[in-house]
């Protein structure tokens, strides 16, 4: 007997919002601020989805990575207005939750998620929100996949993940979902998702709908 998916997890930044000025104008300012040498825009990019911590030991490896993430968290909340919705977001949301397909997200991100996702006007789609925060593993790691799936009570056979960087795929296979779908406007190049071999790559948010609505496993 085939059956449709129960439920879609995205990630967020670079997946449903735009938020490369905000993650990077943040990255910058914290190194700038403790006076370490900024590195080039693609070498933020391969960290972002890996915790804010992990990224600064890489960044910063002789840093105080306490203070240049409280410099940075403090940066980018005054700064929320830097984030955007991606075109189409809302039409996307909106069809999967009048399709019956339960809905979370799943970030590194730690703080001021939920008023970003608010902000967009997009919150109240999600019935499973879980923050960078609240796991111990982070990406590749699927321990917050696999907690925004327990929150919606369903089996990762009958979840897809979705994502912008290699971590996102990542961790959608270890969680052994149905299905992973990898998108390129965000911060992870196509090459690198290929090399993770999602079942999908697409290129907007436009596409994902009805690749969700005719997925069925046996």
């Amino acid at each position: 007997m085939n059956r449709r998916l129960e439920a879609a997890v995205f990630d967020v930044d670079g997946m449903l919002l735009n938020t490369k000025e905000f993650i990077f104008q943040a990255f910058e300012h914290s190194l700038d601020h403790h006076g370490h040498p900024i590195p080039k825009r693609t070498v933020i990019s391969s960290l972002v989805g890996r915790s804010l911590n992990d990224s600064y030991k890489v960044l910063a490896p002789n840093g105080k990575h306490e203070s240049l993430m409280d410099i940075h968290h403090k940066f980018q909340l005054e700064r929320l207005h830097l984030i955007k919705p991606y075109e189409g977001l809302q039409e996307l949301l909106s069809e999967l939750q009048e399709a019956g397909i339960k809905l979370g997200v799943f970030s590194s991100r730690r703080g001021h998620l939920i008023p970003s996702l608010e902000n967009a006007g997009v919150l109240k789609f999600f019935s499973a929100v879980v923050q960078g925060d609240e796991v111990v593993k982070h990406k590749p790691h699927p321990e917050g996949l696999l907690k925004a799936l327990k929150k919606l009570s369903v089996k990762p056979s009958n979840a897809a993940m979705l994502g912008d960087a290699a971590v996102d795929i990542q961790a959608g296979k270890a969680a052994k979902v149905a299905l992973t779908i990898g998108i390129t406007h965000g911060f992870g190049t196509r090459e690198e998702l290929e090399a993770t071999n999602p079942n999908y790559i697409v290129d907007s948010l436009s596409e994902i709908a009805s690749i969700l609505l005719n997925f069925t496993k046996s």
